[in-house]
């Protein structure tokens, strides 16, 4: 919207404040000294014209006057009119260009030259390039005309018949002031625009640096949160596990289910509160590890089934026959993610019925394989017009949602960035009160040879296996001891790095598992020194990165570490993975 100035302003200054833009505000500059100067040239012509009694040149000029003084007072009135008053302008200057030559002089002289020049200027710097192009071809033309095709190629630089001197020597000289000041106006607005452009260019490079400094300080902020937060929760899960195995009474069995159901669910959040930080910090890169799928996704429902049947609801897991043998090149962790939040909000936005993760092989080649991956539920339903949006950040289907059903609104735009890893994409069937199914496919690279997936036999024994634990959390230690000593493991438990090497030298161990953050010696420094140790059976034993840090993912196993596991532990969990040691190891009883 234009800014109102009065009807009466002659302030040049207050006609450049109503625009922001400088090269905006030089336009206005330019033509109003091209009117000043107009003006000025007006009234020289009618000053000599009088003198020298030319009545005809003297009516042009009191023409001109009135016209000039009425496009300067409209220029200053309404300056968001600055192209129109220049198309106006840049069109006498072709009338007298042409009435200059054919009608007046009848040849080209310095004047019209001079105009000449002034249209080109003029177009250029205040229309731009197309119309400056077409009024400087319309001056330019009268020219060549009158010079190829009359014949008039004599260029007179003296006095005109109608203007004579020093009238003929005064407008040469106003003319070319007022081309190089026309000249100097625009260019010294290039010049402050190129210089407004470099300090918003040094601040930009300064609010980088600022916001990469603060998005660093918010990444190491969220991992020692992910440490600090996790730490104490393994501790609860552990020990409600620890609790519900020793089949308490009824009253107190459902007290520990609520308090290990709402310590899952808190961890849930967490881990989707860090995943989030990792993927928008492009951090996140996928592992490459044989999975056995179907094995992956029973362990899977095998948690989740405890918050569906919390809701009285049936769990059901379809895996197609063909997929039973197969294991794959993927990532455990990302593609658990991915079913862990497309199953958990199945399960939260269902009141009744079941929830069903289905997975089907959709092709086979022999070294690829393309699984369809489909998680459906009777639940809600979600709206057509919102099947897009749910999958953005903190976003859900409806308002009352979040206040109804809780949530952060991450989970699915999570999933979407981790199956953006996978190239893949998910997909939505759903409407308001049918339920919802989400799909997606993955293409995963075939293990050829099954044997490199280490198979655990059943009920394979691990009682035998000497355990190195360095653990600094005096909780924790007590938590890991009991969960070891429900599957008739005795290990030996240090508070730091030094003294797990120290014990690791005076002893034998078939594993350790050790701490990252530990003081004196931290897990990496301390696995380090046992790498360095003389004798080979010690310098390779089998070192399992233990942490609650997430965003740790990917740098234990490529730092020396053999595996890694994360805070808070699982005892199928811990279990199974004690069994693939001693497997792949081939250690004896």
């Amino acid at each position: 919207m234009d800014k109102q100035l009065p009807v009466f302003n002659w302030s040049l200054r207050k006609a450049q404040n109503t625009e922001p833009d400088s090269f905006i505000r030089a336009r206005i500059r330019i033509v109003y000294t091209i009117l000043l100067f107009a003006l000025a040239k007006a009234l020289v012509i009618i000053g000599f014209g009088a003198a020298q009694v030319q009545g005809q040149l003297m009516a042009r000029a009191v023409g001109a006057l009135v016209i000039y003084s009425v496009l300067l007072k409209l220029l200053l009135y309404r300056p968001s009119l600055v192209k129109k008053i220049a198309h106006f302008m840049i069109v006498l200057g072709v009338v007298l260009v042409c009435t200059n030559v054919f009608v007046f002089t009848s040849k080209v002289n310095l004047l019209t030259i001079q105009f000449v020049f002034m249209v080109a200027v003029s177009s250029f710097y205040i229309l731009g390039n197309r119309l400056g192009i077409l009024y400087s071809v319309a001056a330019i033309l009268p020219v060549v005309l009158s010079t190829f095709v009359k014949g008039n190629g004599d260029f007179n630089t003296g006095p005109s018949n109608e203007l004579g001197s020093p009238g003929y020597e005064v407008m040469v000289v106003l003319n070319f002031i007022s081309i190089i000041v026309a000249h100097y106006l625009f260019f010294s607005a290039f010049n402050a625009n190129i210089r407004e452009k470099e300090k918003l260019n040094a601040q930009l490079q300064t609010a980088i640096a600022d916001a990469n400094a603060l998005a660093v300080s918010k990444s190491n902020f969220l991992s020692t949160m992910s440490h600090e937060l996790r730490t104490p929760l393994n501790s609860v899960i552990g020990v409600a596990e620890l609790l519900i195995d020793d089949k308490p009474e009824e009253r107190q069995l459902e007290y520990l289910k609520v308090l290990q159901f709402s310590a899952l669910d808190l961890l849930s959040l967490i881990n989707n509160v860090l995943d989030f930080n990792k993927l928008d910090s492009d951090k996140s890169a996928l592992e490459t590890l044989p999975v056995p799928l179907a094995e992956l996704m029973r362990n899977l429902c095998s948690g989740l089934r405890l918050k569906a049947t919390a809701k009285d609801l049936g769990l059901v897991l379809d895996i197609d026959p063909h997929l039973q043998a197969i294991s794959v090149i993927s990532d455990p962790t990302r593609l658990s993610q991915v079913i862990y939040n497309l199953v958990g909000n199945a399960i939260k936005f269902t009141e009744k019925g079941s929830v069903t993760l289905q997975l089907s092989l959709a092709k086979r080649t022999e070294n690829e394989a393309t699984v369809l991956f489909s998680v459906a539920d009777t639940g809600i339903g979600i709206h057509p017009g919102k099947h897009e949006a749910i999958f953005e950040l903190f976003s859900q289907a409806e308002a009352h949602t979040t206040r109804e059903y809780g949530g952060t609104g991450l989970g699915l735009a999570i999933v979407k960035q981790i199956l953006a890893l996978f190239d893949s994409r998910i997909q939505l069937e759903s409407s308001v009160g049918s339920g919802s199914r989400f799909f997606f496919t993955v293409d995963f690279p075939v293990v050829r040879n099954e044997l490199a997936v280490p198979v655990v036999a059943p009920g394979i024994g691990i009682s035998h296996l000497k355990i190195l634990v360095a653990e600094d959390n005096e909780i924790n230690r007590l938590v890991i001891s009991k969960q070891m000593g429900r599957l008739n493991l005795q290990p030996v438990i240090v508070e730091n790095g030094r003294d797990a090497y120290e014990a690791l030298i005076a002893g034998q161990f078939d594993v350790v598992f050790m701490d990252l953050h530990m003081p004196v010696l931290d897990g990496r420094k301390t696995l380090q020194q046992i790498r360095a140790l003389p004798d080979p059976a010690k310098a390779n034993v089998h070192v399992v990165a233990f942490t609650a840090s997430v965003s740790e993912q990917q740098q234990p196993v490529y730092s020396g570490f053999d595996d890694f596991l994360y805070k808070p532990l699982n005892l199928e969990e811990l279990k199974s993975k004690l069994e693939r040691i001693a497997t792949s190891r081939s250690i004896p009883v």
